[in-house]
Formats: structure tokens, C-alpha cells, sequence
């Protein structure tokens, strides 16, 4: 019987998971209470088969942008008291993620020979390429920006630059972890085509895309540094590539002006 629970568990989740969702969705419609359910059960899921490490990397990542964005609506006056805050969850966040990576050598010790120059120039210009190809498509179909850089353009203004910059770079780390290693070596380790297929479309969605245009966005870009990690599996490249052109993003805007 057991054992049978054990081979089936994806089976027998569904009960808790609707009957929790039944409490706590009492009253709404089939379509949020569908959703739910569904949410809960990809969370049962990881649990039940042994990948809360990917959950803990998932939270980890979005602490930062949760942190920026508390400061941004408290309006605190204090910029010195704002900016230790903010790098006190930053840095908490980055090491442990860090660990729980290294702990299981999901990820390897850095060294020099994990930072290729010349893949991480390619992958750059690989992602400049496409986003030049996708900005004629803005052009075309009237997008000037995606919903999601609008959101970011807003909290620039909103919290001092240095903890803006801090959260838009180092997002490379923060997102190449949870959504190219940890969907490749945690969740799918065993199914490389759907941990491909996974990442590449759980990151665009992460970005908020409303139309053709923000889905090519951050698609074709997820895309690359999903080729590049299912190739090459060297998270130190991907978060380069990640890093560089997200630095590019935030200093260009300041020399043009």
C-alpha cells in the first residue's frame, strides 16, 4: 500500500490539494479556484518529489525585488537606513542561494575557467541581435516598451540608484540560478527536453509579458541563455551573459543622455 502511494503520490496529491483549495477558495469562481489548485499542485508536486530546493531558490530571488519594492512604497526618507535594508535581504539572499547550490554541487566552485570571454561576448551580441530584430517589431506594432520596463522605469524614480542597480544586475545571478540550473539540475535533472522547454518559457513568464512584443522580449532572450545552459550546463556563463547585458540596459540610457 505504500508503495503504491509512493509510485502513484502524483495521484493521490490531487485530494488534499482540492479539498485545501475548496476551503480556501470558497465562493470565487471556477477559473481563480482552477488556478489555485493548479498552483498549489505544481508546489505539492516539488515537495512530494523531493524539489524544495527549487522552491527555496525561487523565494530567494524574488526577495530582493520584494525588498526594492516595499522601500519604493514606503517613500522612507532615510536613504542610508533604505540602502542597508535593502543589502542586508540582498546579501542574505545571494549567499544562502548560493549554498544551497554548492551544497549539492548543483553548481561548481568559481574559478577563472568558468567565465569564458569569448562565449560570454557571443552570447551578449547574440541577445543585442535579437533585441534589435524585436525592437522593429515594437516599431511595427506601436509597443514602445513592455509593461515590465515600465514597472522598472517607475522604480528608478522611486528608490535610490544604487540599490536599483544592484537588483537589475545581479538579477543575472538570481534568475540563471533559479531558472536555467535549478529547472535543469532539480526539477527536470532527468528530462533535459522538458527542463528546456520549461525554462525558457517559465522565465519570459516571470517578466510579465502582455503582447507579441514583450513575449519576443523576453522569449528570444530566455531562448538564448537556454541554448547556452543546455549546452555548455556553466552557470558562471549564463550569469555573465545575464549580467553584461543587463548592465548594458541600465548604463547606455545614462551615457546617451
Amino acid at each position: 500500500m505504500i508503495n503504491h502511494i509512493i509510485k502513484y503520490r502524483w495521484f493521490w496529491l490531487l485530494f488534499p490539494v482540492l479539498l485545501f483549495t475548496s476551503f480556501f477558495s470558497f465562493g470565487k469562481n471556477l477559473v481563480d479556484f482552477a488556478t489555485t489548485a493548479l498552483i498549489i499542485y505544481l508546489l505539492g508536486l516539488l515537495f512530494v518529489y523531493n524539489k524544495g530546493r527549487w522552491i527555496a531558490l525561487f523565494v530567494l530571488s524574488l526577495l530582493p525585488t520584494i525588498t526594492s519594492s516595499f522601500l519604493a512604497e514606503a517613500h522612507h526618507p532615510n536613504a542610508t537606513q533604505s540602502i542597508s535594508i535593502f543589502f542586508l535581504i540582498f546579501f542574505v539572499a545571494l549567499f544562502i542561494s548560493y549554498f544551497i547550490a554548492r551544497k549539492p554541487e548543483i553548481i561548481p566552485k568559481i574559478s577563472f575557467k568558468q567565465f569564458p570571454i569569448v562565449k560570454i561576448i557571443i552570447g551578449f551580441f547574440c541577445i543585442l541581435i535579437l533585441s534589435y530584430l524585436t525592437g522593429i517589431v515594437g516599431q511595427v506594432t506601436h509597443s514602445a516598451t513592455t509593461e515590465n520596463q515600465a514597472a522598472l522605469n517607475q522604480l528608478e524614480t522611486s528608490i535610490p540608484f544604487v540599490i536599483f542597480a544592484f537588483q537589475v544586475i545581479f538579477a543575472g545571478f538570481f534568475e540563471e540560478l533559479t531558472y536555467r540550473v535549478g529547472i535543469f539540475e532539480i526539477v527536470f535533472a532527468k528530462h533535459p527536453k522538458l527542463a528546456f522547454i520549461t525554462a525558457t518559457v517559465l522565465f519570459a513568464f516571470m517578466h510579465g509579458p502582455t503582447d507579441l512584443y514583450s513575449w519576443l522580449t523576453y522569449g528570444l532572450m530566455s531562448l538564448t541563455l537556454t541554448i547556452f545552459y543546455a549546452k555548455y550546463r556553466n552557470f558562471y556563463l549564463n550569469m555573465s551573459i545575464h549580467i553584461l547585458w543587463n548592465m548594458f540596459g541600465l548604463f547606455l540610457p545614462l551615457l546617451l543622455k
